[in-house]
């Protein structure tokens, strides 16, 4: 629990300003996470100036997914694109859907590659499937929507808060500085062992040439951290710690979601950032302060117009650390329709009047970078908006596992345990066979795919089934 104080960092939650609403200029005051009061703000993409401190404004997601064209391929650049579906439900959409399993996935020496891939979905699914496949979506939408706005007073209210530092430290920055957001989970020990042990981490904060850097954390995570990297913080002038809170919805999506946000919130008004994942390392081909690297993203940019930029092609396995400017290999051919991950460049604006930015929060089980990709076209006619030459690479953090992982083991569990109860009807054909999600599950654990079912594992598992049918859906 924290103890609200003077030294307490603050948190602050800001409901949309309707169109008749008049703005306020009254300051918010620090909150316990037990104790959040809500205040007017400028719509989303709108960033106040005015006095930064303990005071000072801040914008928050607002989880918005009504949008025209989706269909027809269309998406804003920077907003959160779905379908409002008051009315979906589990009895919405009872045609199966047609797919098999993965046998990579079935395969426990493979699976890693593919993890959140249980299934393919198949491509020729009648029309009476694709209508069940769009239920689906829209059924899954609305559920995150509910579990976001949990505790919150209305539909307008924005659903993601912070526990940030003092923001004043943040004034001597501009619009020219580059920050990096790192998203991490469950790893406090790791990373404070780590940020003391080298400056392998693309993200520590010596390589960084004194760009901010945010860790950014679920509020279940943000005493456990700000514990173990008390040290780090104080040697490092640019390290910021900052916890996040979605309501009852957790998930990859909604911490990417959460990290745009942060971005849109940042008082100096940054026209770029940086997002990386916690593990990733820093190589020679994708060095982010090397002029060149640099300069081909600031140029792709430019020649793409897209909003979202990959530093290299991603990979989903750890590999070894190469050595101080030690070339790396490069990318494999078949790699290049990798979405941008791990390791990307995001232009301002970060977010508008009506979306939480370009990640899909309502992709809780790993399927966000994926979706967010195809509704930008980052990835086709054989062309990617990544830097194609370089190869990102992702290490094992060593050290202590954190105790208690209170999100990754609680929040995380709770979240897809609410999801697999919303979808467990979800008709799907499996093997030539009719059958709900619910007995998809109870198959995998006849089989030997899955040791249990109900459990965490076969939520998730049902949770990523659920994605691959929301992923071929936006498929071209």
């Amino acid at each position: 629990m924290l103890i609200r104080s003077q030294s307490l960092p603050q948190i602050a939650m800001w409901q949309e300003r309707s169109d008749n609403t008049p703005s306020s200029s009254s300051s918010n005051l620090a909150h316990s996470l037990e104790n959040v009061t809500q205040s007017q703000a400028q719509p989303a993409g709108i960033r106040l100036r005015g006095e930064v401190g303990h005071r000072s404004p801040m914008q928050t997601g607002i989880f918005n997914f009504s949008h025209a064209g989706q269909r027809e391929g269309v998406a804003p650049l920077n907003g959160n694109a779905g379908v409002s579906a008051p009315s979906a439900g589990p009895g919405s959409h009872r045609y199966p859907i047609e797919m098999e399993v993965n046998s990579r996935w079935i395969d426990k020496q493979t699976r890693p590659a593919c993890k959140y891939a249980p299934v393919v979905i198949s491509k020729g699914q009648g029309e009476e499937a694709m209508k069940s496949m769009r239920s689906v979506e829209e059924n899954r939408i609305e559920t995150c929507r509910q579990l976001a706005m949990t505790h919150r007073s209305s539909d307008r209210c924005g659903w993601i808060s912070f526990i940030r530092h003092d923001q004043a430290s943040d004034l001597r920055f501009g619009p020219d500085n580059v920050p990096a957001i790192v998203i991490s989970g469950g790893s406090a020990n790791k990373i404070a062992q780590e940020l003391g042990k080298d400056f392998s981490l693309a993200w520590h904060p010596m390589n960084m040439r004194n760009e901010p850097v945010y860790l950014l954390v679920h509020k279940m995570d943000y005493q456990t951290y700000a514990a173990a990297l008390k040290e780090a913080l104080d040697q490092y002038p640019n390290l910021r710690l900052v916890g996040w809170d979605g309501g009852q919805l957790t998930g990859f999506g909604a911490a990417r979601a959460a990290a745009t946000t942060l971005a849109d919130s940042l008082p100096y008004r940054p026209e770029r950032i940086l997002m990386m994942d916690q593990d990733v390392v820093q190589t020679e081909g994708t060095r982010h302060s090397r002029p060149d690297v640099q300069q081909a993203v600031i140029d792709k940019h430019g020649s793409t117009g897209k909003p979202i930029i990959g530093y290299g092609v991603g990979y989903p396995t750890r590999q070894d650390v190469p050595k101080p400017f030690a070339a790396t290999a490069k990318p494999d051919a078949q790699d290049f329709n990798s979405p941008a991950q791990q390791f990307v460049s995001i232009q301002a604006p970060f977010r508008e009047r009506q979306g939480d930015g370009i990640y899909p929060a309502h992709m809780v089980a790993g399927g966000e970078d994926m979706l967010m990709g195809l509704r930008l076209g980052l990835a086709k006619d054989g062309k990617n908006t990544a830097i194609l030459k370089g190869r990102i690479v992702k290490k094992e953090l060593k050290g202590p596992a954190d105790q208690p992982n209170a999100y990754w083991n609680k929040a995380r569990v709770e979240t897809l345990g609410a999801l697999f109860e919303s979808e467990k009807g979800t008709m799907v054909r499996f093997e030539g066979q009719d059958m709900t999600l619910d007995d998809l599950m109870k198959l995998f654990v006849r089989k030997q795919w899955l040791a249990a079912h109900p459990s965490p594992d076969s939520y998730n598992a049902a949770a990523c089934v659920i994605e691959r049918i929301i992923l071929r859906l936006n498929k071209p």
